[in-house]
C-alpha cells in the first residue's frame, strides 16, 4: 500500500477510536482522547455533529460490525498493555503504530518501560507533527522508529536504538496479520519467541475460513467487498483449534484467544444489560507469551520480508 492510503488506513481507525470515546452506553468506555487530533476535515466534521446514534447507524450500514470491532480492539489491547505493565515488562514495542496513542495516554502506567514505536517513515512524521503542534510532549522513555523495510530489518532497527532480547517486552501488533503471507507471520512470532522469558505479544487475526472465500461471518460480506475494491486480500488466517500449535512452533503459548462472542461479552456490554452492537465475525484477538526457559538465536534478521502491509494499521 502506498503512504498516502496507510494514512487514509490510519486516519479512518482514529476516528472510529474518536466516534466511540464519545459512547456513553457502555457499562466500561473505551477512551482514546487524543484520537481526534489525527483526523482531516471530513472526519472532523463527522466527529464534531456528535449526534452519536446516527453516527452509529451509519457506520452500521456501511459495514456491520466495525463500531463494535473498534470497540472491542482499542479496550483489549489496552488491557493486556495495563495488565503486562503491572506485570513488570521493561520494553514495549508498537509495530505498525499508526495514530496508536497509548505510549500518551498510559504515560504514568509506562514510566519504568522503554518503548519503540515503529511504522512507516511518511505516517510517523505526520503524527509526530501533529502531536507536536496539539502541545502534546512526547514521553522520554518512548523512542520513534521510522522504518524502510526495503532496506531494512526490524531486528536491526531496533537494535539500533537500544532494544535488547533480553529484556521482558510486550508487542502490539493491531490490524496486519491478515495481509500478510504465513511466513511473514512466523517470522514476526519467531522474533517474538526468541525474546526473555514473560516476553509476549497481542494481535489480531482473520479465521482462515473467511481467507478462502466463506464470508458468513457477521460482517463478512461488507468486508469482503470492500477488500477486493481496493485490491487488499487477506493472505493470512487460522482455525481457532490450530492457533495453540502454530504459536508453539514460533516458541510461543496461548495466554488468551478470544472470539467474536467473548469479546462482545467482554467489552460491548451496555448499561440495560445489553449489547452495544456485534463485532465483526471473521477477526480473532490473541495474546501469546515466550515459553518457558526457551533460549535461541531465532530473530528477523537479512532474510526478513518486505512486505508492503507490514507496518501499515
Amino acid at each position: 500500500m502506498s503512504h498516502p492510503a496507510a494514512i487514509a488506513s490510519a486516519e479512518t481507525m482514529a476516528f472510529l477510536r474518536a466516534v466511540v470515546a464519545r459512547e456513553e452506553a457502555l457499562m466500561v468506555r473505551c477512551q482514546d482522547p487524543l484520537a481526534a487530533l489525527f483526523l482531516g476535515c471530513k472526519h472532523r466534521l463527522l466527529n464534531a455533529i456528535g449526534m452519536q446514534g446516527v453516527i452509529r447507524w451509519l457506520l452500521h450500514f456501511a459495514a456491520p460490525g466495525s463500531y463494535g470491532f473498534a470497540v472491542t480492539r482499542t479496550r483489549h489491547f489496552d488491557e493486556v498493555l495495563l495488565r503486562e505493565s503491572r506485570a513488570g515488562i521493561e520494553q514495549l514495542v508498537l509495530l505498525g503504530a499508526g495514530y496508536d496513542s497509548r505510549p500518551y495516554r498510559f504515560r504514568k502506567a509506562l514510566t519504568k518501560v522503554k518503548i519503540f514505536e515503529i511504522d512507516h517513515p511518511g505516517t510517523q512524521a505526520r503524527k509526530r507533527s501533529i502531536l507536536q503542534r496539539s502541545g502534546q510532549p512526547a514521553p522520554t522513555n518512548l523512542t520513534y522508529i521510522p522504518v524502510d523495510f526495503n532496506r531494512q530489518s526490524l531486528q536491526a532497527a531496533l537494535a539500533e536504538h537500544g532494544f535488547s532480547l533480553q529484556r521482558r517486552t510486550l508487542f502490539l501488533w493491531e490490524g496486519v496479520s491478515y495481509y500478510l503471507a504465513q511466513p511473514v507471520v512466523e517470522e514476526v512470532l519467531d522474533f517474538v519467541g526468541a525474546c526473555a522469558r514473560g516476553s509476549s505479544i497481542v494481535f489480531d487475526y482473520a479465521l482462515r475460513r473467511f481467507v478462502n472465500g466463506d464470508t458468513s461471518t457477521y460482517g463478512g460480506k461488507h468486508i469482503a467487498r470492500w477488500l477486493k475494491r481496493i485490491g487488499e486480500p487477506f493472505l493470512f488466517g487460522l482455525d481457532p483449534g490450530e492457533t495453540m500449535g502454530f504459536v508453539r512452533k514460533r516458541g510461543l503459548t496461548i495466554l488468551s484467544d478470544l472470539g467474536a462472542e467473548q469479546l462482545e461479552q467482554s467489552y460491548l456490554k451496555i448499561k440495560d444489560d445489553g449489547l452495544l452492537q456485534k463485532t465483526l465475525g471473521h477477526v480473532r484477538m490473541a495474546h501469546a507469551a515466550t515459553l518457558a526457559g526457551r533460549r535461541n538465536a531465532l530473530a528477523l534478521g537479512p532474510r526478513h520480508p518486505t512486505h508492503r502491509r507490514f507496518m501499515e494499521d
